[in-house]
């Protein structure tokens, strides 16, 4: 069997916990924990965001690529591994599929939006548990609207944040909400034993209070 390497972890965090994070979006889901990642250098947990040169990104695709890094590198004990994902894109046996991979191996993590990761960002800088009943319906739908070709969620972050592309944003704006963020989508998980949300949430929270070492 070929040996696994050692994982080069920087000084200050070599006894820390390893969290591994590859996610459906190339650019929107990678900005915002590379944000995480700089705003807490040396905290005892170092964040690892794995980057996709291909436009596969599919859940299983996804799940590979945490698939194959658990391959390569050798693992701490604590060390976890998530599979952040979209629900609207997706069948639900594309998703079931992918989260019966992840409950096999302790140390990999399903995470699930819906309809989006945009979501979370969203829940920063308001309460969608709020929304008048139209605006709940369609931020569910999250359909493209006509004048820009832009989702609803990218274009009420636009209207939030001032500016917004899922390739730009200034995710470190949004992080020092990260505690109203956490409670409200935590309020929206009406079913944490759910695989994922049925309904308009996001599990994102649990990954980054895994990261923040909260339970």
């Amino acid at each position: 069997m070929r040996k696994r390497k050692s994982f080069e972890r920087p000084e200050g965090v070599k006894s820390g916990r390893l969290v591994v994070i590859a996610a459906e979006g190339k650019e929107t889901e990678n900005i915002y924990f590379e944000q995480m990642k700089a705003s807490l250098h040396a905290s005892g947990v170092q964040i690892e965001v794995l980057r996709r040169d291909s436009n596969e990104s599919s859940p299983e695709h996804v799940y590979r690529q945490i698939q194959d890094f658990a391959a390569k590198y050798d693992m701490d004990e604590d060390d976890q591994l998530w599979a952040v994902v979209d629900k609207d894109r997706w069948t639900e046996q594309m998703l079931s599929g992918v989260a019966q991979k992840c409950s096999q191996n302790k140390r990999f993590f399903f995470c699930v939006s819906n309809p989006c990761f945009e979501l979370w960002l969203i829940l920063h800088l308001e309460d969608v548990a709020q929304y008048a009943e139209e605006d709940r319906k369609s931020l569910s739908e999250n359909k493209k609207i006509k004048r820009n070709g832009d989702t609803w969620t990218k274009q009420r972050l636009r209207e939030l944040m001032g500016s917004y592309r899922e390739s730009q944003y200034d995710a470190k704006k949004l992080l020092p909400e990260i505690e109203k963020a956490i409670e409200r989508a935590r309020n929206l998980d009406i079913d944490p034993n759910n695989r994922w949300p049925q309904s308009v949430g996001t599990r994102v929270y649990r990954l980054v209070n895994s990261i923040l070492e909260k339970r």
